[in-house]
């Protein structure tokens, strides 16, 4: 079911990186993390009846933008240091981006694991609430 998303976010990538060369970083960034904003208002706006399908669709128009603005990001902030930084500035990044993943995922776990000790319905319900107030708040991140 992820497969194709992946493709998405590989296919994207070049792409955000021929609009980079061509208009500079801010188009890229600006249309991928729009990409990314719309899956996930969708994902909050349909949280509790999502289907495999929809999951799917919605995955693809969010890995895309992410695959269109995160090599984007990248490549305009290590422009910023000078090059006997840029190994630095590089591995910094990533672990910047590896925390804040870290981070997000928590954050989401702990929101859909409240939602289910904390509601009085079936258990399948709690986890659909919590996913859609977990999608909310990454919607009010991004």
């Amino acid at each position: 079911m992820f497969l194709p998303a992946g493709f998405a976010g590989a296919i994207f990538a070049p792409l955000g990186g021929r609009i980079l060369d061509k208009f500079g970083a801010r188009k890229p960034i600006l249309i991928g993390t729009s990409l990314c904003l719309l899956a996930l208002i969708a994902f909050t706006i349909s949280g509790r009846h999502l289907t495999n399908i929809f999951i799917a669709l919605v995955y693809i128009l969010y890995m895309g933008g992410m695959g269109m603005c995160m090599g984007c990001v990248m490549a305009s902030a290590l422009t910023v240091i000078g090059k006997e930084k840029q190994s630095q500035g590089n591995a910094i990044l990533n672990t910047l981006q590896q925390f804040a993943g870290a981070i997000g995922t928590s954050l989401v776990a702990m929101i859909v694991a409240a939602n289910q000790s904390h509601l009085n319905v079936v258990r399948r319900v709690s986890k659909a609430i919590g996913t859609q107030e977990a999608f909310g708040m990454l919607t009010l991140v991004c």
